[in-house]
């Protein structure tokens, strides 16, 4: 056997060896591909509508900006969104709905074999947390135009904004917010002499919640919500 055909036969089994680990250098196995992501954010705009946002992100992490997202009411009315470059994503306005709802979002997209469907429940309040008590300790009532004493601590009561509703209460000047809670309760009571002296305005939210804010949880987020009036008041 000669040199050279001792050297060919060298490489030749070097090159089977290396080979072993890659399945005989043949072309890997392509692995299914993983779908993009898909979040939802639906908020009541305040006039009656829904600003609707859909987010899909590539498997890189990049926003996906040419894919065609639907979304379908109860009422089997579809809406496209546009895909909108300073959110990175899919926006529009949809009909609020009277009652309990759930809306489908649909995105095509050639990163996914099939459609990829969302599910997102929305509600509104069913009605406005309107204030019916706002008096202190000493029975001294903001409804019948009297100045509040905190020293004795502070209560607040409103309507019924509907079954599951979250309602948010804040008392605050244009400047600043002296007191805040969230609460599922229709009655708080402020603590003593949480509210310093001066002029202030109480602002009761009701607002029906579902999914996650973060996304983490779920892969969607809703909110609805009613304001109701304003009610002015001074605390000595």
């Amino acid at each position: 056997m000669t040199k050279t055909k001792i050297a060919i036969i060298a490489r030749l089994s070097l090159w089977a060896i290396l080979c072993l680990p890659l399945s005989a250098c043949g072309n890997p196995t392509e692995e299914d591909p993983v779908r993009p992501r898909v979040r939802a954010d639906f908020r009541y705009n305040g006039s009656g509508a829904i600003q609707a946002k859909v987010f899909v992100e590539g498997t890189d992490g990049n926003s996906v900006s040419a894919a065609v997202v639907m979304v379908r009411d109860a009422r089997n009315v579809v809406t496209q969104l546009d895909y909108v470059p300073s959110s990175l994503a899919y926006t529009g306005l949809l009909e609020e709905p009277d009652a309990y709802s759930v809306y489908t979002v649909e995105v095509a997209t050639v990163l996914s074999d099939s459609i990829i469907a969302l599910e997102v429940p929305y509600s509104k309040p069913s009605g406005v947390p309107n204030v019916t008590v706002f008096q202190d300790s000493g029975g001294n009532s903001v409804l019948n135009g009297q100045a509040l004493v905190s020293s004795g601590g502070v209560q607040i009561g409103w309507a019924d904004g509907g079954g599951g509703a979250t309602y948010r209460v804040t008392i605050r000047t244009a400047l600043k917010t002296v007191y805040a809670v969230s609460t599922k309760a229709r009655t708080v009571t402020v603590p003593a002499n949480a509210i310093p002296a001066g002029s202030y305005v109480l602002e009761i939210v009701a607002q029906n919640t579902y999914g996650d804010l973060y996304f983490r949880s779920a892969p969607y987020y809703s909110a609805s919500s009613l304001r109701a009036p304003l009610v002015s008041c001074n605390v000595n």
